[in-house]
């Protein structure tokens, strides 16, 4: 049966994402392999912490994998807001990964596999496809086309084009495709500040304080979309991921500390309450400099 840890965060961001994935399992890789992390950046600027993935957990998953004897790679993809590189650059993880010594791969810029999927065709970095291991560093957001955002989401930040929105009417079958492909051996939900409403960039933060990791991310995205009071049988690219055999929507064990005083309700996407309260982060994202 697929274990999924919960654990409350402490001080320490990282005594608590090794404890997580100590109880999910560990992190199953040998020696001498690369293990690729998937953070999610999908803006430089991140108000109250609720956009991008913590960098405390970054950092915790680089020092795990380095322990074991491997050579860690961070990536991240093009999108609309901007390349890469420069949301790398500006949100503050490039001069992180400087100082841990870790390279970083646009993976817009790397060789790709043409891939036919929901009538259409994306491109799938061969990195990702190559890759010994995976780490899926994801966030606990809502998000317009898909309710929620969690690990199986941050997939679509593995695919080579920026333009992603001509895939948002398709996403209930291109993310379980991803899913199918893409390896994830390790996914690490960061629930320390999540946010509720207009997500994935500009919706509003809701503390939540916990980490949750597993080895099956269709079990850690069901029981982060229960947290949030969504039903994963009603999220389309949940229920088709585990209707694809990727893994389980609701035979697992939940581990770690007690969940059920976590469970809240989550603003849906544009309702008039979220697009109301949403004003700050449009002026944080889009008018501050």
């Amino acid at each position: 049966m697929a274990k999924v840890a919960l654990v409350k965060a402490g001080e320490d961001t990282e005594t608590s994402v090794r404890r997580a994935v100590d109880l999910a399992g560990g992190l199953q890789i040998g020696q001498a392999k690369r293990a690729i992390i998937k953070p999610n950046i999908c803006n430089a600027k991140n108000p109250q912490g609720m956009v991008i993935t913590d960098f405390n957990i970054v950092g915790a998953a680089v020092k795990m994998i380095r322990e074991r004897g491997c050579e860690a790679l961070v990536v991240e993809s093009d999108n609309i807001a901007d390349t890469a590189d420069k949301r790398i650059k500006e949100s503050g993880l490039a001069a992180k990964l400087e100082e841990w010594d870790v390279p970083f791969l646009n993976l817009s810029k790397d060789e790709c596999v043409p891939r036919k999927v929901a009538g259409t065709e994306i491109m799938i970095p061969k990195t990702m496809l190559e890759a010994d291991y995976v780490l899926n560093l994801a966030k606990i957001k809502t998000c317009a086309h898909t309710t929620v955002t969690l690990g199986i989401k941050n997939l679509i930040g593995c695919i080579k084009e920026a333009k992603k929105s001509r895939l948002h009417k398709r996403l209930d079958e291109v993310l379980p495709y991803l899913a199918k492909t893409i390896r994830t051996d390790m996914t690490i939900i960061d629930g320390l500040t999540c946010m509720e409403g207009n997500g994935p960039v500009v919706g509003n933060p809701r503390k939540m304080g916990v980490i949750v990791a597993g080895s099956d991310v269709v079990a850690v995205d069901s029981f982060c979309c229960g947290l949030m009071g969504f039903n994963p049988e009603e999220i389309g690219h949940v229920s088709n991921t585990a209707m694809l055999g990727v893994g389980q929507i609701s035979d697992y064990e939940v581990i770690g500390d007690p969940w059920e005083g976590f469970v809240c309700q989550f603003e849906h996407p544009y309702s008039l309450k979220a697009t109301i309260k949403s004003l700050g982060a449009v002026r944080d994202i889009y008018l501050k400099r």
